[in-house]
């Protein structure tokens, strides 16, 4: 005998995802940039297409990861989008796992495995490089640049020259080579914008050395030493002050050039920000391990 199927009725589970997918796609609407809004009403119908169908938190899912996503490429900041990869990860999965057969489930799971113990790898020493402890009294301290916007430190900056003053704070007898050229978008060079933060912050301007020539870490470090030199000083005992997920990569480039250095970590970013830059480190890392400095 034939059985007729019983009608879907509308839960209290069904409003409530109804209910949170309104709420994402509002949000979405007033805190987002303009270009990113009639996305939200597409997520909007999305989501309440599924809410009605029996795996309607499939789709709920699928929306905060989405909506996840359109926010965190509403940052102008590089590591919020690069972290935007983790939720367009799960994205995939979701819909790999929902809709193709066995075989193709398999190999995913296989290939997701095997990227994820490779980029754990990798991060290993990047993480135990940010977490160790700078050398204390260095007869130098190189201070790598970021962007400056006009003549204001970024943020990334801005972080660098906290770990930079705390330090030479700790250790009054360690002078600091402020290391960064000028780039577009830079009314001065990233050494000078660097030179005036450390001062206004209490920093002698007679401990502090410029190297304002640089447009790589590389250059940083190997005009940097120029100036040391220059100084009179010798490279064997430097501290390299940048981000913390920066150091591994800095002190493995410093090795090729002949300096023998410690890392100290600026302050630290925003959580999602820093995830998606140690996930852009761990790229850059790789690079350096395959093709060197």
């Amino acid at each position: 005998m034939e059985q007729t199927k019983t009608p879907k009725r509308f839960t209290l589970w069904h409003a409530a995802g109804l209910l949170l997918i309104l709420c994402t796609a509002l949000a979405i609407w007033f805190g987002v940039h303009p270009r990113y809004r009639f996305l939200s009403v597409g997520i909007l119908l999305l989501g309440a297409l599924g809410a009605w169908k029996r795996d309607w938190l499939f789709w709920i899912v699928l929306l905060a990861e989405a909506g996840f996503v359109i926010f965190l490429w509403t940052f102008p900041q590089a590591g919020y989008r690069i972290a935007s990869l983790i939720p367009l990860a799960i994205i995939a999965l979701l819909f790999v796992f929902r809709f193709f057969k066995k075989p193709v489930k398999i190999i995913v799971s296989v290939l997701f495995g095997l990227g994820t113990a490779a980029l754990l790898l990798v991060e290993i020493p990047i993480v135990r490089s940010a977490a160790q402890k700078p050398e204390p009294d260095a007869d130098y301290i190189v201070v790598l640049g970021a962007a400056v916007y006009g003549e204001s430190p970024s943020i990334t900056l801005q972080h660098r020259l906290e770990g930079a003053a705390r330090y030479l704070e700790a250790n009054p007898r360690t002078k600091a080579v402020v290391s960064g050229g000028q780039g577009e978008g830079e009314d001065i060079s990233e050494a000078e914008c660097m030179r005036r933060y450390l001062v206004e912050h209490g920093i002698d301007p007679n401990r502090i050395l410029l190297e304002d020539r640089s447009t790589s870490t590389r250059e940083n470090l190997a005009f940097s030493n120029a100036v040391i030199e220059a100084d009179g000083g010798k490279v064997d005992r430097v501290v390299i002050v940048s981000s913390a997920y920066h150091l591994y990569r800095a002190a493995r480039i410093a090795e090729t050039l002949g300096i023998r250095a410690s890392g100290a970590a600026g302050s630290d970013g925003y959580p999602i920000y820093m995830l998606g830059m140690y996930l852009r480190e761990a790229a850059a890392v790789l690079k350096l391990w395959l093709f060197g400095a």
